[in-house]
Formats: C-alpha cells, sequence, structure tokens
C-alpha cells in the first residue's frame, strides 16, 4: 500500500475538506485519507499513485501538490 502526502493550497474550510473526503471516498483503492485544514495536506493510503490521488482531487476542484513541506526538527521527526 502507497502512501501519499498532496498540498492543497485552495482547502479553506470544513466544506472543502468534506468535498475532498467525498471525492478520495468514491475510488475504491483509497483505503485511508487523513485530512488536516490547517496544514493545507491530505495524506492517502492506497493502491493509487500520487499523480491519480492529485488528479482526483483536482478533479473535485481544488489545487493539488504532489508532497507536502517539511520544515523544522519536530515536522521532519513525525511526518516521515
Amino acid at each position: 500500500m502507497d502512501r501519499q502526502v498532496l498540498t492543497v493550497s485552495n482547502m479553506t474550510c470544513n466544506g472543502c475538506v468534506a468535498n475532498i473526503q467525498k471525492a478520495l471516498e468514491a475510488d475504491e483503492r483509497v483505503k485511508t485519507i487523513d485530512i488536516q485544514l490547517s496544514k493545507k495536506r491530505v495524506t492517502v493510503s492506497g493502491e493509487l499513485t500520487a499523480d491519480e490521488t492529485a488528479k482526483i482531487i483536482q478533479d473535485a476542484g481544488y489545487d493539488a501538490s504532489i508532497g507536502a513541506k517539511k520544515t523544522g526538527l519536530l515536522s521532519k521527526l513525525f511526518n516521515n
């Protein structure tokens, strides 16, 4: 199972979170979804590539880029 971390720059509210969650849940290859609105980060585990995950989010109307910004010691310890 692959884990994808994407940054969604225009995810601004809980409605955005719900829309992205619904779009991802519609794909049977997605196993787990973790959305962090404050960090504009979506983490997905499943049987799909980062590009496929980004496309699902983009098709839902959001700007998804592969890879999350990781800075600082704590971020390196807890986000790898």
